[in-house]
C-alpha cells in the first residue's frame, strides 16, 4: 500500500475518533470542563481531517480545502485549550474575553482560505519541483510570522501555565491527573514547533499524525484516568490543619477529600480513598454517618475507642450550575459533653456544682404545655457564665422564652442570620435533636465568638455556650504572622503576592491602576556603615513614610532587603503619577535617627494597569525594570533627585 494512502487511512480513522468522542463529550454535559474538552476534540477531528485530505488532494482547490481544515485547527485549538484548562482548574472564561480571544483565530482562518488572492499568511510557491504540493512553504507570510504564530504560542503557553499556576490549589491526589494532562500537551506543541521552524519534510504535514499517535494517550486520560469525571478540588491549608476530621464526598457518596484528622480516625489516606463508596469507610458499625446524609440533621455516634463523635452533614454550595455538587461531613469529639451529661443525669446536686462554676455558659431550656394543647420553650435555669456571655445577670436569664435567649445570643448579627439560627434551632428541638452553631456576640462595643451547643436532656434541652473568642484571635494572628513583616509591619512577600493578587481578580474589566517599586538606593552604605539597628531603624522609617503618602486603601509590601512594592487600585496614569511623585519626595528627604540625619533617596519603578501589564506577576516585572533604569541614572552620581528618582514603565 502507498505510504500516503496509509497515512491517509490513519488520519481519516484518528479524526472519526477524535470526532466521535468530542461529540460524546459535548452532548453528555455530565461533568465540569466536558463541553470544552469536547470541542476541543472536534476541532483537532477538523486538523486531522484536514492533514487527510493535503495528502490524497490531486487538484490545488481540494489542496487549499485541506490547508484551510489545518488552520481552522492551529488557529482555534489554542483558545479553546486555555477555556478548557481553565475550567479544569475552576474560573470561567467570561465570554467577552473568549469573543476577544477568538478575533485573531477567526482572521488567521478567513487570510488562510483566501491566501491565494492576497498572499498574506504563506508565498508561492505552492507545489516543489516534483509537481507535490508544498504542505510547508517556503517563505510564511507577515501574518503568519508578525501575528498568527506569537499569538498562538501565547495563547497556548497561557493555558498551560494556567494548570501549573493552579496545581498547588489541587489535593494531593489529584495531582497526578493535572500533571498527566499538562504531560499530554507536549508532544503535539513540540511537534508544532518544530513544523514552525522549517524542520522535517515540505510535503507532508505531520502535525496531524502528531495527533492520531496521541489519540491512544487522550483516550485513556478520559476513560482510564478519568481526568474530567473528578474536578480538582481546590483547598485552604487549614482544611488539612483542622482538629476535626472532615471526609468530602460527591453526590455518588464516593469520597474526593479527606483532611489529615479524618486520615487517622479511619486509618486510611486520602490516595487509597479517593473515589471508593462511603460504604467501605464505615459499614454496618455507623449507621449514623448515613442517617445524617439522608436526613440532612446532625447525628451523634460512639468510635470503637468509646468516644462520642457529633455528626453534621453540609452540602456544598456552587453557584454554577454545570459545576458538581457534593457534601461535607464533619465529625466533632463531643465526648468531653456527653461524659459531662451522664453525670449530671446521675447526680442533681453534682449538675448544679458543676454547672454553676463552670467556665461555660449553660442555659437549660423545658417545654412548657398551655391550655389549648401547643408548647413553647422556656428557660428555667441559667448559670453565672451563660449571664456574663450574653449581658444579662443568671436570674434575667430565668423564664425566658427560647426566642429570646438566641436573640440574647446573636445580638450584634444581622437579623436574616439570627432568624436562621433560630430556625435551625427550633427544628432541631422539636426533632430531639442536637445543634452545633458559632455566632458573634456584640455586647456594649464589646465582640466575643461564642460555640451554641443544644443537646436534649431527657424532655428538656441544654444549651451551652463556650468562649471561643480567643482561639478566633489565635487564628487572626497566626494569618497575621505569616503575612506580615515583623520589622516594618507592612506585608510580606507572601502577604502582598495574596492580597493584590487578590484585589486584581476581583476587579472590574475596565479597572486601571498601577504598582510601585522602591529601592532604597543607598541602604546598603548606611548599614555597612553605621550597622544594622540603624539600618531596622531607617527601614522603618521609610514604611512609615509609604503608609503616609499613599492612601489607606493601597496595598503595601515589602518583598525583602531594602526593597518595597504598593500596589494602588482604582487610579489613572495622572493620579498613580501624582502618588509616585509625592513618594519620591518623601523618601528623598532626610532620615533623622538619634543624633544622626542621613540621607538614603529611593529608585522608583511605576507600571501601569492594564496598560503595561494586567497580571500581578507583569506588573511587578515592569515596575521592576522600570525600578533598575531609574537606579542606573543615581549610580555613582551625587546630585540626581527629584523626578529623576522615578521611572515609568515603557
Amino acid at each position: 500500500m502507498d505510504l500516503d494512502v496509509a497515512l491517509s487511512v490513519l488520519l481519516i480513522f484518528s479524526a472519526a475518533c477524535y470526532l466521535s468522542m468530542g461529540m460524546r463529550l459535548v452532548l453528555s454535559k455530565r461533568e465540569v470542563g466536558t463541553m470544552p474538552i469536547g470541542i476541543l476534540f472536534v476541532v483537532i477531528s477538523v486538523w486531522v481531517m484536514g492533514g487527510a485530505i493535503e495528502l490524497m488532494s490531486s487538484s490545488f482547490a481540494v489542496f487549499s480545502i485541506g490547508r484551510t481544515g489545518h488552520f481552522v485547527g492551529t488557529a482555534l485549538v489554542p483558545v479553546i485549550a486555555y477555556v478548557c484548562f481553565r475550567e479544569y482548574t475552576g474560573s470561567e472564561t467570561p465570554p467577552r474575553r473568549l469573543a476577544l480571544l477568538l478575533i485573531i483565530p477567526i482572521l488567521s482562518i478567513v487570510l488562510a482560505a483566501t491566501n491565494y488572492y492576497h498572499e498574506t499568511m504563506w508565498y508561492p510557491p505552492f507545489v516543489d519541483e516534483a509537481g507535490q504540493f508544498l504542505t510547508r512553504p517556503e517563505r510564511w507570510g507577515p501574518w503568519f510570522l508578525i501575528v498568527h504564530l506569537p499569538y498562538s504560542y501565547a495563547v497556548i503557553g497561557a493555558a498551560i501555565l494556567t494548570l501549573f499556576m493552579h496545581s498547588s490549589a489541587v489535593t494531593r491526589a489529584q495531582r497526578r491527573g493535572l500533571f498527566l494532562l499538562i504531560a499530554a500537551c507536549i508532544g503535539p506543541l513540540v511537534t508544532t514547533a518544530a513544523y514552525d521552524l522549517g524542520f522535517g519534510p515540505q510535503t507532508i504535514s505531520y502535525v496531524p499524525i502528531a495527533f492520531a499517535a496521541m489519540l491512544p494517550i487522550y483516550a485513556w486520560l478520559i476513560l482510564g484516568e478519568q481526568i474530567i469525571e473528578f474536578t480538582p478540588l481546590a483547598y485552604e491549608t487549614v482544611f488539612q490543619n483542622m482538629q476535626d476530621p472532615v471526609v468530602v464526598i460527591d453526590e455518588q457518596c464516593r469520597v474526593i477529600g479527606l483532611n489529615h484528622t479524618a486520615e487517622a480516625m479511619l486509618k486510611v489516606t486520602e490516595t487509597q480513598a479517593l473515589r471508593a463508596p462511603l460504604e467501605n469507610l464505615f459499614g454496618d458499625d455507623s449507621p449514623e454517618v448515613f442517617l445524617a446524609l439522608n436526613s440532612g440533621e446532625p447525628q451523634k455516634m460512639m468510635t470503637s475507642t468509646g468516644r462520642f463523635l457529633h455528626v453534621q452533614v453540609s452540602k456544598i454550595a456552587n453557584k454554577r450550575a454545570s459545576a458538581r455538587g457534593g457534601q461535607v461531613l464533619m465529625f466533632r469529639d463531643v465526648s468531653d459533653v456527653e461524659k459531662a451529661q451522664s453525670e449530671v443525669r446521675k447526680s442533681e446536686k453534682l449538675l448544679r456544682t458543676l454547672i454553676d462554676h463552670s467556665v461555660n455558659g449553660i442555659v437549660r431550656l423545658h417545654w412548657e404545655m398551655h391550655d389549648d394543647g401547643s408548647r413553647e420553650l422556656k428557660s428555667i435555669f441559667a448559670n453565672a457564665a451563660a449571664g456574663r456571655f450574653l449581658g444579662r445577670s443568671a436570674d434575667d436569664l430565668v423564664n425566658k422564652q427560647a426566642r429570646e435567649i438566641i436573640d440574647l445570643a446573636t445580638c450584634g448579627m444581622e437579623r436574616s442570620d439570627a432568624d436562621d439560627i433560630f430556625m435551625h434551632f427550633e427544628r432541631a428541638a422539636k426533632a430531639g435533636a442536637s445543634l452545633d452553631v458559632e455566632v458573634r456576640h456584640r455586647h456594649k462595643g464589646a465582640s466575643r465568638w461564642l460555640r451554641m451547643i443544644c443537646e436534649p436532656v431527657g424532655d428538656d434541652i441544654a444549651a451551652t455556650f463556650v468562649d471561643i473568642t480567643d482561639s478566633k484571635a489565635k487564628e487572626r494572628q497566626m494569618e497575621s504572622i505569616a503575612t506580615s513583616d515583623p520589622l516594618t509591619g507592612v506585608l510580606n512577600r507572601r502577604g502582598f503576592e495574596r492580597d493584590a493578587a487578590r484585589r486584581l481578580t476581583d476587579s472590574a474589566d475596565d479597572a486601571t491602576g498601577a504598582l510601585l517599586f522602591i529601592d532604597l538606593n543607598d541602604f546598603k552604605r548606611v548599614n555597612d556603615e553605621f550597622g544594622h539597628e540603624i539600618g531596622d531603624q531607617l527601614l522603618t522609617i521609610a514604611s512609615e513614610r509609604l503608609r503616609k503618602s499613599l492612601r489607606s486603601c493601597d496595598i503595601i509590601g515589602r518583598p525583602g532587603g531594602d526593597e518595597f512594592v504598593a500596589l494602588v487600585p482604582d487610579v489613572d496614569a495622572e493620579v498613580a503619577d501624582k502618588l509616585a511623585t509625592r513618594l519620591t519626595s518623601a523618601l528623598e528627604e532626610p532620615y533623622i535617627i538619634g543624633r544622626k540625619k542621613l540621607k538614603c533617596a529611593a529608585s522608583i519603578g511605576l507600571a501601569l494597569y492594564p496598560k503595561n501589564a494586567n497580571t500581578l506577576t507583569g506588573l511587578l516585572r515592569e515596575a521592576d525594570q522600570a525600578m533598575y533604569r531609574a537606579k542606573a541614572r543615581s549610580r555613582g552620581v551625587t546630585d540626581v533627585g527629584g523626578s529623576e528618582l522615578l521611572e515609568r514603565a515603557m
